[in-house]
């Protein structure tokens, strides 16, 4: 029987990250993918805009969803409207399967007050039913309220942000760390683990986060552990970047294109 993931997330305009990301990765595992659209992302003159889909429209596609497919797991990205996350809870209470949340913030568009909202909406709400979740590093800086230089305080800041009442954290170091090897750190209350590969020179990253969370997704539908399901993705995110789609503007999204390594499927 096929398996379906659904991913409650925005659509990235560049197609880099966010929803398109997701169906991507989704597809390079054999995983029909279905998706709830949150909100719309896109650039005019260099601009980041959001636009959010009304609740009733999101209210819809869930419930359709809900009425038509068994679901085998679900990955939670960028929901931005305070106010539709009680509705993804709702959505999500009645599910038994992997939840894996990306806590997408701090959102240049938007104020702090309304950053800080739907942080604290995010923590109470969602974080207690999520398996995973996969902050970057400056979203666990955001979840942690320290700084993060080190590997060390990565890990007091995993700590902190296992409390918030996720299963398990892991914090995506990227390249934000000084050094030539990118961390990425797991815990799940007991153990740490840690994950490093060398830094590419590669600007192909729009998404990486996105689809690390959408693969982790995957793996654990296919019947990995948690731990071997993060290894797995890291590895097929780390080609997805060596094989990335440029921009005109020199960066660029993650990609596989059609016969690349997927990283241990």
């Amino acid at each position: 029987m096929t398996k379906t993931i659904l991913t409650i997330a925005g659509s990235d305009t560049l197609a880099g990250g966010g929803l398109q990301s997701d169906l991507k990765a989704f597809d390079e595992y054999g995983i029909f993918g279905l998706t709830a659209i949150t909100c719309l992302a896109v650039v005019r003159d260099g601009n980041f805009f959001i636009h959010d889909v009304p609740l009733e429209v999101l209210s819809e596609q869930l419930n359709t969803i809900q009425e038509n497919y068994e679901l085998a797991g679900i990955k939670l990205g960028l929901i931005h409207d305070p106010a539709a996350i009680p509705l993804v809870k709702r959505f999500l209470q009645s599910f038994k399967g992997p939840i894996v949340l990306d806590p997408v913030l701090a959102f240049k568009e938007t104020d702090e007050t309304s950053n800080n909202e739907y942080k604290l909406a995010l923590i109470h709400e969602l974080f207690p039913l999520a398996t995973l979740v996969t902050p970057n590093l400056v979203e666990a800086e955001l979840l942690s309220g320290q700084t993060i230089t080190d590997l060390a305080e990565m890990k007091a800041a995993a700590k902190k942000i296992y409390q918030l009442g996720p299963k398990a954290v892991v914090i995506k170091g990227g390249d934000r760390l000084a050094g030539a090897t990118a961390f990425d750190l797991f815990y799940d209350g007991q153990h740490f683990e840690v994950l490093a590969k060398p830094k590419l020179a590669k600007r192909t990253i729009n998404g990486a986060g996105c689809t690390l969370a959408s693969a982790i997704t995957a793996n654990l539908v296919l019947g990995a552990e948690l731990f071997p399901a993060i290894e797995k993705s890291k590895a097929f995110v780390y080609q997805g970047i060596k094989n990335g789609v440029s921009l005109k503007n020199g960066e660029g999204n993650v990609w596989h294109g059609p016969k690349n390594d997927k990283g241990g499927i």
